[in-house]
């Protein structure tokens, strides 16, 4: 099974200083390591340790590489409590970062150009070492309420890092199906840009999200809807111009009833290997599903199971970080062995 990500509330009022996908994924996959360490403890995390933060296989020199953007962008985020002087009856905000140790230890790497005949110098870092800051403690250890929490993997074969963001805002209302959030505030903590007009957030930014966050995908040979029946409504007050003024946007979707979940799954269960197979094709083309497959990220099409082939759609990303699609590819199998064989790697791969 995944690991579980877990955090106090309070983390998702944080804004993530222009978070790339993978750099949101290591968060996360940081987060379910940092959690249970007590006061002044320094722990490490080798190479080895950072393999399950994204589904692509990472060399060390590109880990290395999303490790130095994320230390960067990490220590400018703003981190704010509240803090009181009960003796002089004072409060102030004090700015401290989630980490009071974070070093990236690295060493020097040659690899030699034969075409050039000299060699190209990098960094490879072989270990982290951490210390959560006491000031931030409570945000990741000893949660008994006001918490968030969803499954890593889940978070991981989401795509786009606006839809990452909205995804951990709207788990923290995963029992009850609506989140409301003051305007500004939600602009602030999903980073959109100050001046990007309203329609362009409904199109890039909003949109997007919602089609990702409502996809059918296969997670542990179990299909998974993150937010189901998921819509949003802007809230307006009367003001000049067109329209009114935008003050605040609500979320509604369906709760989670785990109940529910581990009955719809139990029909795949007694499937045979064949049905599994057609079953799992249907979601993936019905829902469109994205996939990994020889370093490209396609979005499946259709399939026909009697000529073995899967028809997909190649993503590539567009200015605003989005995903749309550029060229088809049939995949052609020999026989029945082998389209198991190719929807099954393709499964293992959700985007």
């Amino acid at each position: 099974m995944s690991e579980i990500v877990k955090y106090h509330n309070d983390f998702n009022k944080i804004k993530l200083p222009s978070f790339t996908e993978q750099e949101q994924n290591l968060l996360c996959f940081l987060l379910t390591k940092i959690k249970e360490k007590k006061e002044n403890e320094i722990f490490s995390i080798y190479p080895k340790d950072l393999m399950g933060f994204s589904e692509k296989n990472l060399s060390n020199r590109e880990i290395t590489e999303i490790l130095n953007s994320f230390e960067e962008k990490f220590f400018k985020a703003d981190f704010t409590i509240i803090v009181k002087d009960e003796v002089r009856n004072l409060i102030g905000k004090m700015r401290v970062n989630l980490f009071n140790h974070f070093v990236i230890w690295k060493e020097t790497r040659t690899d030699w150009d034969m075409e050039i005949g000299d060699g190209l110098f990098w960094q490879e870092f072989t270990r982290i070492d951490i210390e959560v800051n006491k000031h931030f403690e409570y945000l990741v250890n000893q949660l008994t309420a006001n918490f968030t929490s969803f499954e890593l993997a889940e978070f991981i074969a989401l795509s786009g890092k606006y839809t990452k963001t909205l995804y951990r805002l709207l788990k923290q209302y995963r029992t009850t199906g609506t989140a409301y959030f003051e305007w500004e505030e939600f602009c602030r903590i999903m980073d959109i840009p100050e001046k990007l007009a309203m329609c362009d957030i409904d199109k890039r930014i909003l949109k997007p999200a919602i089609k990702e966050l409502t996809k059918e995908r296969t997670l542990f040979d179990q299909v998974r809807i993150p937010f189901k029946n998921l819509s949003f409504e802007k809230k307006k007050i009367s003001a000049r111009g067109r329209g009114g003024k935008v003050v605040g946007i609500e979320f509604t979707f369906k709760p989670e009833n785990i109940t529910i979940q581990k009955i719809e799954n139990e029909a795949i269960k007694n499937a045979s290997d064949e049905e599994k197979i057609l079953m799992t094709c249907n979601k993936l083309c019905q829902s469109k599903i994205r996939f990994r497959y020889e370093e490209k990220i396609y979005q499946s099409n259709s399939f026909d199971f009697y000529d073995f082939t899967f028809n997909a759609a190649e993503l590539q990303e567009d200015e605003f970080g989005n995903l749309i699609p550029r060229n088809t590819r049939i995949f052609k199998c020999k026989n029945e062995e082998d389209f198991f064989k190719l929807i099954k790697l393709f499964t293992s791969n959700i985007y």
